[in-house]
């Protein structure tokens, strides 16, 4: 399995899942309080510790293999990732600036990249 590879099918790892959700609600709540350094700490050190840990050392051949590794394949190309990525940036954004709207459209933003495929025919 390629590096790209990896670096995609790690993202529906459970404890990539599990990481990424508990850090973001943290970190939502610090950046509100205006607590940038720990802030920033909590909501990107461990996804990115988990993500090189998933990718460099276990097996993800298994989420390749699923049909959840078969979504990604066909609907999850960078650009769309790169969009979940704005979207999170750009809630953590709006929780600093106290703006409710804008987390809920940088959630949006999240739920539509995943929810990218969904309903489409082949």
């Amino acid at each position: 399995m390629t590096f790209g590879e990896r670096a995609l099918y790690h993202q529906i790892h459970p404890a990539k899942l599990f990481t990424d959700i508990s850090t973001a609600l943290i970190g939502f709540d610090l950046f509100w309080r205006h607590q940038l350094a720990i802030g920033l700490l909590i909501a990107l050190l461990p996804p990115v510790l988990v993500s090189i840990v998933l990718i460099n050392e276990v097996d993800l051949e298994p989420y390749r293999r699923s049909p959840m590794g078969a979504y990604l394949r066909r609907f999850m190309p960078p650009w769309v990732q790169a969009v979940r990525l704005f979207g999170i940036a750009l809630a953590f954004y709006a929780a600093w600036y106290h703006v409710p709207a804008g987390i809920v459209l940088g959630l949006g933003l999240i739920a539509a990249c995943w929810a990218n495929g969904i309903g489409r025919r082949r």
